[in-house]
């Protein structure tokens, strides 16, 4: 290997080393697949996120831009939320899952 490639791979494990740490310090591990989100959404335990997308596009005007499933401790569900509102500012909404309602907005 050349020194450029060994450099390379180096940074590469350093950015997923970093990464990695943020990301189970947030408790991001409990986040639901698409199966166990849907099925959540089909049995009616969440709001289907359609449903809060839209009542976020009343509330805030613009539009998602990724949204995840998380489960809380002791119980219940969070959508994670990112945002931009139509003047441009980036949200990071925490909406609750059964009752559709915004918990937390960050940003802006």
């Amino acid at each position: 290997m050349n020194r450029w490639t060994t450099l390379l791979l180096g940074l590469l494990a350093l950015c997923a080393a970093g990464l990695a740490a943020p990301a189970s310090a947030q408790g991001w591990g409990n986040s639901f697949s698409a199966g166990e989100a849907r099925n959540a959404s089909e049995n009616g335990s969440i709001k289907p996120l359609r449903e809060v997308i839209q009542d976020l596009k009343r509330q805030f005007g613009g539009s998602y831009l990724n949204a995840e499933l998380f489960s809380r401790e002791g119980g219940g569900a969070d959508y994670h939320i990112d945002w931009i509102t139509d003047d441009g500012r980036k949200l990071r909404l925490i909406v609750d899952a059964e009752s559709g309602r915004v918990t937390s907005s960050t940003g802006g």
